[in-house]
């Protein structure tokens, strides 16, 4: 599983536009044939949502829509309903 678009960025002044998110997502996938991405922490912003759901509608479109992940937390179906709105299948429980 590469973590790149969800742990990458917690580093100190790096931060991903969402169409460098979706890219690297496509990228990661397609090209890379990683077997997982967890692309973002769940109730971020609602940018990282958008950027979420544009990774997930890419990725149900071209077979990938099982291999996209979002960290989530157990707090009450706040971080699941974010995710399902988004178009999410897999979430990670933290």
């Amino acid at each position: 599983m590469d973590t790149t678009l969800r742990d990458g960025e917690q580093t100190q002044g790096v931060s991903f536009s969402p169409e460098e998110k979706v890219s690297l997502a496509k990228a990661l996938l397609s090209r890379l044939n990683v077997d997982r991405v967890e692309v973002a922490s769940a109730r971020v912003s609602k940018g990282e949502q958008q950027a979420v759901a544009q990774i997930n509608a890419w990725a149900e479109q071209n077979g990938y829509g099982g291999r996209v992940e979002v960290l989530g937390f157990v707090d009450h179906r706040k971080s699941v309903d974010w995710i399902r709105e988004a178009g999410g299948r897999v979430i990670n429980l933290l």
